[in-house]
């Protein structure tokens, strides 16, 4: 007869297959973790690709940017510019041996028209904007629209000079352009305020407007949204931020924090 099984001996086999079965509940566990921080490793990898992606994009499209300002301020200096003047010396000579009046005015208009190709010239031209720094850049620009755009503008600057460098300084100008654009083509604003201020290593530049105001949550892409992204994409650029504040009938407020050099 078979000898009855010893309780020590079920004891053993308990403690055996406890054993066994927490070493394949840990095998998986680490399995399942090893393959989670896999997952992890992949998705960070593949949002790293899709950013340099984005970034190089947009890096490639600013540069091609810059180059047909730069290309039309060229135009506009040596062909445009020059035939204006060319016109207005004639009507020069017209004047010393006397004329009407509409040929005077026709000589002040192209003056005029003269003096603003230089300005819209000034502004197109990459390197013109750093030759004159980006303070005086933007002042310029604030001109510009003040003449054309028949806005009243200011600007409070507490420093004459923001130390940032050439790309920065390109980027931030084309993003105030763009800023000062939108005001332009949709805030019916009347008046514009442009602040420069430095507070620890950042500058801050702050662009309001009495106009019209809007939902920024509800904001369309196929309106003032497009603009505003693509400064938010000139930002994350230039790792600097963008904070807009705006209601219905309150005006806008947008303020650009860079980081300084």
């Amino acid at each position: 007869m078979l000898q009855p099984q010893t309780p020590f001996y079920v004891f053993n086999i308990i403690i055996i297959g406890c054993a066994i079965i927490i070493f394949f509940v840990f095998f998986f566990y680490l399995l399942i973790i090893q393959l989670h921080r896999r997952r992890t490793i992949h998705q960070k990898e593949m949002f790293d690709l899709k950013s340099q992606y984005e970034t190089t994009i947009l890096k490639s499209q600013l540069e091609i940017q810059e180059q047909t300002f730069r290309n039309i301020s060229q135009e506009i200096h040596d062909n445009i510019g020059q035939v204006l003047s060319l016109a207005k010396l004639n009507l020069n000579t017209i004047l010393q041996n006397g004329a009407s009046e509409k040929i005077v005015l026709a000589e002040e208009l192209l003056g005029k028209a003269i003096n603003d190709l230089r300005d819209l010239s000034k502004s197109l031209h990459p390197e013109k904007i750093i030759d004159i720094g980006l303070t005086n850049a933007i002042r310029h620009e604030l001109q510009l629209v003040q003449k054309t755009a028949r806005l009243s503008t200011e600007m409070i600057a507490e420093e004459k000079e923001i130390n940032l460098s050439n790309e920065k300084s390109i980027i931030i100008f084309r993003m105030i352009q763009e800023i000062l654009h939108n005001i332009i083509k949709h805030a019916k604003a009347k008046n514009v305020t442009l602040a420069i201020k430095s507070k620890d290593d950042k500058t801050i530049i702050e662009i309001k407007d009495n106009g019209r105001g809007f939902d920024l949550a509800n904001l369309k892409s196929t309106e003032t949204g497009i603009g505003l992204k693509s400064i938010q994409q000139r930002c994350a650029l230039i790792n600097a931020s963008c904070d807009i504040q705006t209601m219905p009938g309150m005006g806008t407020s947008v303020q650009l924090i860079i980081q300084n050099n």
